[in-house]
């Protein structure tokens, strides 16, 4: 009733519009961090207040807060089960941005819930929705999320690309705090399996930092965890032990039962690995009560998976075999949710005969994830068929399949027919004169099934036109549309020359493959055509990183043949968060721009500048050596130390750079592997004292 007088003015605003609702989101966003008690009663006081007004969109915006209010006790089935809530009045009212914040919400739960694939699904859902809005904040959040999730299942070049695809195109640190942070942990838990563990400690020290300045996170638990094991990698016993420790306190305090079951399952590894295990044992045996208790299947999978192999190297059977049945158990409940969700997504019957289908069509769903996780890994339109013609192959037996692309502003199509195991392609074709299947299903969005085309084809065309010569009269066909919201971007067709080759099951496999290839299609073209036109930087003018990259790997393939050494600079720019977090962002660009104008006037001619990073530049010159490189960098320094950068009328700033060099002597280095050693001096440089330049 307090609260309800407090802010009665803002809930009768609802009345008037929903939008208003905006309010209320800001002000918990506000409060989360240091008072969710008191999140929950603004939360439910206005859940109350929509319910008996009839609010329902602004009554879903607080189911959205109210799931991740449960996430601080780790119920992830009662979030999702919440958002669902959410999403149904989303859908009902066509709010795409609810939508899109909904998907990024069951996106990140799913996952924590070791539902991969779903998760999966339904972050390419988001990020359709997302990329229509324009909106870049909730966009990068579930790219963050599906990297995430492909980190879980250990696809970690997968997650990279997506990672490297945010690098490329979007100043992530200038949207959220929380999306730098989540970014920097993404790609340390990358570098830490397949990478750089060094690299891994510095990415994670950082997000440490930020995560600090802005308080306790969902984070923190976890950035001290990977902190331990960075260290437990790089053979630090005595530091992992301590930030294992630290990652399992703050777990504690803050109710986080997740995060403290994760840190206990990685800290028994590290302790088995240096022979405690003693220790080790009491941390699995606190797992299995919590994650039984609490219903975190994976980890419970994990961790008794973990006891057996351990038992049963110990010759220990009936131990062993008491915790093999328990991860057989939690294995076929995995499975069997999996399965029930792929029921409910295709609407089938189901009888014995469906059920078998799709028992079978989901031990051989790993090829539907990697299609989804394919939309940033696989940029390429042609390799992309490929490899959707390999998969349903294995699925459907086929004399033809193949993809057609849609474009709607020219009402064009492009076939890709695989044959003997090549693209071939026809095209563009005008739509209009009736005679193709693919026209039928474009245009009512609606899929062809054909078992006699000599009797059944008339009903969708006048004449049926092949996709391929070398087919001269298929009987069976089945072409689906391939849409993503609604919107017809193609069709997939298979064919085969023999009568009633196909059935209805068949149909619903291909539509579960097609609904994966669709989304993964459709973003693949439009990264492609964002690369095409990310050769330099729009802000700066400098080359993007993935072209500085690219010239940096010839300027070394030169040096392979001459041995004439050549300089990596790493330029950043001082305390460049203070000027955005006191001016603003657009000042914070112009300063970015008017000091990267000053280092423009000062490299020479033959030297190439990249922005790497918000505020993060690579100089690379070539024939130089590090002393003239030293000059050159003290130079730059030294003018923009002395400039007076006005970027309005009435603000004036000085601004600083440190900048670490790399003379790139040494053959058997990656351009990589150069720059980190750039990168890290230039650290040592801003930790120093800043305003330096330092030489490795």
């Amino acid at each position: 009733m307090k609260f309800y007088e407090s802010y009665k003015e803002k809930l009768e605003n609802l009345l008037i519009d929903e939008n208003n609702i905006f309010f209320f989101c800001d002000l918990i966003k506000d409060k989360v961090r240091y008072n969710s008690n008191e999140c929950l009663k603004i939360i439910n006081c206005v859940i109350e207040y929509c319910e008996k007004n009839n609010l329902d969109e602004a009554k879903a915006w607080m189911y959205y807060y109210l799931a991740w209010n449960y996430s601080d006790s780790s119920d992830f089935d009662k979030c999702i089960e919440i958002f669902e809530k959410a999403k149904d009045i989303f859908e009902k009212h066509d709010n795409k941005k609810g939508l899109a914040y909904i998907y990024n919400g069951l996106t990140s739960f799913y996952c924590q819930n070791g539902q991969l694939e779903i998760s999966n699904e339904i972050g390419l859902r988001g990020i359709s929705i997302a990329r229509e809005l324009t909106d870049d904040d909730i966009l990068l959040k579930i790219l963050v999320n599906i990297s995430i999730t492909n980190i879980q299942n250990k696809s970690y070049e997968a997650a990279k690309e997506i990672l490297n695809y945010l690098d490329i195109n979007y100043n992530y640190s200038q949207i959220s705090f929380m999306n730098e942070i989540m970014y920097d942990k993404s790609m340390a838990e990358i570098e830490l399996n397949i990478g750089d563990p060094h690299e891994a400690l510095k990415l994670i020290e950082k997000a440490l930092i930020i995560d600090k300045e802005i308080g306790v996170s969902i984070f923190t638990t976890e950035g001290h965890k990977l902190l331990a094991m960075t260290y437990a990698k790089l053979n630090m016993v005595e530091e992992a032990d301590k930030e294992f420790n630290l990652s399992v306190k703050i777990a504690l305090e803050n109710n986080n039962k997740l995060e403290y079951c994760e840190t206990l399952l990685e800290w028994s590894i590290f302790y088995f690995n240096i022979n405690r295990d003693k220790e080790a044992l009491e941390f699995l045996d606190t797992i299995i009560k919590v994650t039984t208790k609490n219903r975190f299947i994976s980890l419970l999978s994990n961790s008794s998976n973990l006891l057996y192999n351990y038992y049963k190297k110990a010759n220990n059977y009936e131990m062993s075999l008491k915790y093999l049945e328990i991860y057989i158990q939690t294995d076929k409940e995995i499975y069997n949710y999996k399965s029930k969700k792929l029921m409910a997504k295709l609407n089938v019957d189901h009888d014995e005969k469906e059920m078998n289908l799709y028992r079978l069509l989901f031990d051989k769903t790993e090829l539907l994830s990697k299609i989804g996780q394919k939309i940033i890994s696989d940029l390429d339109v042609d390799s992309m068929v490929l490899y959707i013609n390999s998969e349903i192959n294995k699925l459907i037996i086929t004399d033809f399949s193949g993809i057609i692309l849609y474009n709607s502003d020219n009402d064009e199509i492009i076939h890709r027919t695989v044959v003997d195991g090549k693209i071939v392609k026809k095209g563009p074709i005008k739509l209009g004169d009736g005679s193709l299947l693919s026209e039928y299903c474009i245009r009512n969005k609606k899929t062809v099934f054909i078992n006699n085309a000599r009797k059944d084809s008339k009903k969708y065309v006048k004449k049926v036109i092949l996709v391929s010569d070398d087919f001269q009269e298929p009987l069976s066909i089945i072409s689906i549309p391939l849409m993503v919201n609604n919107e017809v971007i193609g069709v997939m067709s298979i064919q085969s020359m023999k009568e009633n080759a196909y059935e209805s099951n068949d149909v619903n496999t291909l539509k579960v493959i097609g609904n994966y290839a669709a989304i993964a299609l459709k973003n693949a073209l439009e990264y492609k055509k964002m690369e095409e036109k990310a050769i330099y930087d729009s802000l700066t003018g400098f080359l993007t990183k993935r072209e500085i990259l690219a010239e940096g790997n010839a300027v070394r393939e030169g040096f392979l043949k001459t041995q004439k050494s050549f300089c990596l600079l790493m330029i950043d720019i001082d305390d460049f968060k203070t000027v955005n977090d006191t001016y603003g962002h657009l000042i914070g660009d112009n300063i970015i721009k008017l000091v990267t104008n000053t280092i423009s006037k000062l490299i020479r001619p033959m030297d190439y500048i990249g922005r790497y990073g918000g505020d993060e530049f690579l100089l690379i010159c070539p024939n130089i050596n590090k002393n003239n490189a030293l000059r050159l960098a003290e130079r730059i320094r030294q003018v923009i130390e002395n400039t007076d950068y006005i970027v309005d009328e009435n603000v004036i700033i000085k601004t600083t750079i440190s900048t670490g060099v790399y003379e790139f002597n040494n053959s058997s280095l990656s351009i990589i592997e150069g720059i980190n050693l750039a990168d890290l001096t230039m650290y040592k440089a801003k930790y120093s004292k800043k305003n330096k330049v330092m030489v490795f």
